[in-house]
């Protein structure tokens, strides 16, 4: 199965024990939404699972623009695949803009660097994944038809990958339908190279 498969299959387990947990505890009180950190947890999550056996390093430290310090959210690799991972929680139509900015960032001389930080010199298959969450089914179908929807629309830079959602909860309330994980997902070919 091809890592796309892999990756929803093991994004929808995760998603279900995330949407577990919340009927044993609400994080949030009032409007404010999960932190970025517990959303990305579950991507990572089903990220090392669909790797399996995976490694997984976190807040990876790399050099950005004019050498400022900078970091990647994930780097998650086996003997054979490495993805590089950005999560953003999306509750306004910028923070789309803000991950089309890390793509952006990836494609850079970062990507070497992840590349030659791999000291076992082996080849992998190398992907980018970016994840977000949303609310309404709404946004999630604008992610992953590339259709817009309100004010939101799939930054031009995704519209290649593979974008897809998964449902974290069905929406009961009459401010949401629901609550979604989205990711696009693509071959990188500058660490590939």
């Amino acid at each position: 199965m091809d890592l796309e498969g892999r990756f929803r299959r093991a994004l929808k387990a995760t998603a279900n024990k995330f949407a577990r947990a919340l009927t044993s505890f609400e994080p949030t009180f009032g409007v404010s939404t999960y932190p970025e950190r517990m959303v990305s947890y579950y991507y990572i999550q089903a990220l090392a699972k669909a790797l399996a056996p995976a490694s997984v390093l976190l807040e990876l430290p790399v050099t950005g623009k004019r050498g400022r310090n900078n970091h990647i959210d994930a780097l998650v690799f086996n003997d054979c695949e490495v993805v590089v991972a950005e999560f953003k929680r999306a509750w306004t139509p910028s923070h789309w803009e803000d991950l089309a900015r890390d793509l952006a960032r990836l494609q850079s001389p970062v990507a070497r660097e992840i590349r030659e930080g791999f000291t076992d010199k082996r080849r992998r298959r190398s992907y980018v994944l970016l994840g977000a969450d949303c609310w309404y089914r709404e946004t999630a179908n604008a992610w992953k038809s590339g259709s817009p929807a309100k004010r939101w629309n799939t930054p031009p830079s995704f519209l290649a990958a593979h974008r897809d959602y998964v449902r974290v909860y069905q929406g009961k309330g009459e401010d949401y339908d629901g609550y979604y994980f989205t990711w696009a997902l693509s071959p990188f070919d500058e660490m590939a190279a």
